[in-house]
């Protein structure tokens, strides 16, 4: 595990870290995923967000899952926390080839990061 990966991973999901709107650049397969770090509550927001967008009922059956983790969660005494292997981003392009798009999250592995930076490709 890329150690200054997980520094800004970790800042995304410790509340008295100011590690809001730090823009990254993954690359992954031979794409390049850029996008905006977030926490992984804020990622399962946005993510139960665009579930109600598209069916209710899915909407429903999502947030039923997650209360019951956190029921069986809080049942142990420990709080559920966020799973290390992924990486959240909000705000995403994802470019292959000379093909871009845009999507409004991403939660992807950190394992499977070739290589990353700060910030955003630019014009060359």
């Amino acid at each position: 595990m890329d150690p200054h990966l997980e520094l800004l991973r970790l800042g995304a999901e410790h509340p008295d870290v100011a590690a809001e709107d730090i823009t990254v650049t993954l690359v992954l397969d031979g794409a390049l995923v850029t996008g905006t770090v977030i926490s992984t509550e804020a990622w399962e927001r946005l993510h139960l967000a665009r579930l109600g967008e598209q069916d209710y009922d899915l909407r429903r059956v999502a947030k039923e899952a997650l209360a019951h983790l956190d029921d069986a969660v809080e049942q142990g005494r420990r709080r559920r926390g966020p799973d290390r292997r992924f990486l959240h981003l909000r705000d995403v392009t994802v470019r292959s080839g000379q093909s871009a798009y845009a999507l409004p999250t991403w939660r992807g592995p950190v394992a499977a990061v070739g290589g990353w930076t700060l910030g955003g490709p630019g014009r060359g």
